[in-house]
């Protein structure tokens, strides 16, 4: 990371996020954390609850901060008040007992905390917004707590130094929601989501990883990825699995994850008599070389920001089958790097699906131009020095306000 031919000051900075659960938030930012350390940065990753499945993936220069809290609902407001209070004083503590300048703070819970970080001046804030629908999740059919979530983010993109969008729809949605002026626009910078090439898979171990996963050997493995919530919306996949199944098509569909709808997902799978082509193994700390023993990756989601497991699965060199929303079109070309298909209908997805399953040569074809996608516009080195970028301006700032 050097500027003009010289080595760039060495940064001190920390990641802010809640858990270190199976997320694409969650992923982002610890590989962040072990690029900056990486680098030669002191590099902090401040994890409000405690260790989970990510933890494993945190190298062993990053200073890792688990305070072991969680914060209560809104829904009774004087423990969210108490909790909100108890959590501050924690992560301030941590900042200020490091001397942290600059923390980036990633999903909602944690914005929220940046912003509570910000107007008390306790260091720089740069919020990051993953998603395009930043205020709908959990209990978004409250129009109390929706409205409350819009004020929150106008205030944080009133108060923090500095707002990140992992992508252009991420930055014009967040610009359209908050009815935000020019000002308050110029401060949103796009950091587009980015992944690293991982390095290839040997034959061997690519066979002896299909055989765990029960793929016979005419059969296509079909790899879907994410959290079983409403978002990503798997029920449409395992009607659209169905249909492959009545059209005789060979497959093994894996869906990777966890959530809130798991229970009515298996409950659908054994009701169409899926047991035999879907599994549903939880979270995997091995999912990137699944991803290189797959054939092809797949998306129901109804909406994303730039989704960082799309990103990985195209570096693997998988072809995409997608419904086509905003985020997801920005990345995957219809005929080019995947297939796009209608919105909520899962004809179309089974569509898309059959086509890829029956045609070697097109799942060839698309991999590789995905994957040459992802090399030549989300390199994650490049996403790196971009925030990095971000990071020593907002140190020098800061160092031009003390007296």
């Amino acid at each position: 990371m050097e500027s003009d031919g010289k080595q760039a000051p060495r940064l001190r900075v920390a990641q802010l996020i809640e858990s270190m659960a199976v997320g694409g938030a969650e992923h982002l930012a610890v590989k962040t954390a072990n690029y900056l350390a990486a680098a030669g940065h002191d590099s902090h990753l401040i994890v409000t609850r405690g260790p989970d499945v990510l933890s494993a993936k945190i190298r062993p220069g990053v200073k890792v901060h688990y305070l072991h809290f969680e914060r209560a609902s809104i829904r009774n407001p004087w423990a969210f008040g108490t909790s909100l209070r108890k959590g501050l004083k924690l992560i301030t503590e941590v900042i200020d007992g490091e001397q942290i300048p600059v923390v980036q703070t990633h999903l909602p819970g944690s914005n929220f905390f940046g912003l509570l970080l910000a107007w008390k001046k306790t260091c720089t804030v740069l919020a990051t917004i993953h998603n395009n629908q930043e205020f709908y999740y959990g209990d978004a059919d409250d129009p109390i707590l929706f409205r409350l979530r819009k004020q929150a983010y106008r205030k944080i993109l009133d108060t923090c130094q500095g707002v990140v969008a992992v992508s252009e729809e991420v930055r014009t949605s967040l610009i359209r929601d908050l009815g935000a002026g020019p000002d308050a626009a110029e401060k949103i910078t796009v950091v587009t989501n980015a992944v690293e090439i991982p390095l290839p898979l040997d034959a061997v171990r690519r066979d002896a990883i299909r055989d765990d996963l029960g793929v016979g050997p005419e059969e296509i493995l079909i790899l879907a990825a994410g959290r079983f919530c409403e978002q990503k919306n798997f029920g449409d996949l395992v009607t659209a699995a169905n249909k492959l199944k009545e059209k005789r098509c060979p497959f093994r569909l894996l869906i990777a994850g966890d959530g809130e709808q798991r229970a009515d997902l298996a409950d659908q799978v054994c009701r169409l008599g899926l047991e035999g082509e879907i599994a549903l193994p939880g979270n995997l700390t091995d999912l990137d070389q699944i991803m290189q023993a797959a054939d092809i990756f797949v998306m129901s989601s109804l909406w994303e920001g730039l989704p960082l497991v799309l990103l990985e699965a195209m570096a693997a060199g998988l072809p995409v089958v997608s419904y086509g929303i905003p985020g997801i079109e920005e990345v995957v070309s219809n005929g080019e790097t995947g297939l796009i298909v209608t919105v909520g209908e899962p004809v179309s997805l089974a569509a898309g699906l059959e086509r890829l399953v029956g045609d070697g040569e097109l799942q060839r074809r698309l991999g590789a131009a995905g994957e040459t996608r992802i090399r030549t516009d989300y390199g994650f080195s490049e996403y790196v020095d971009k925030l990095s970028g971000l990071y020593h301006r907002a140190t020098e700032q800061l160092k031009g306000t003390k007296p």
